[in-house]
């Protein structure tokens, strides 16, 4: 880790989007950010969760109802229609 003094760990003594970073997750977590990750190009996909895993909790939830794959989509931030695919694999492959 970066030794350096505490009254200078702020978000606002670091350079552009670390600034961000350490206002959203701390100081110290945006340093381990830097240390492990510069010089480095990051990409954020837009689906946080696996297609497995929302899988896992749509066959948990599915009542047969388009409410539910409604739910299903909006909640894991999918569209209906690949929680309807995944389903229908998924009922194929059984």
């Amino acid at each position: 880790m970066i030794d350096i003094d505490v009254k200078d760990k702020k978000s606002t003594t670091l350079n552009g989007v670390y600034e961000t970073i350490a206002d959203l997750i701390g100081f110290d977590n945006a340093v381990k950010l830097y240390e492990n990750f510069r010089g480095s190009q990051v990409n954020f996909p837009t689906k946080l969760f696996s297609k497995e895993f929302v899988l896992q909790e749509a066959i948990k939830t599915y009542d047969g109802t388009s409410e539910s794959i409604n739910r299903i989509a909006t909640k894991y931030n999918y569209s209906e229609r690949t929680i309807r695919k995944l389903l229908k694999d998924h009922i194929k492959n059984s």
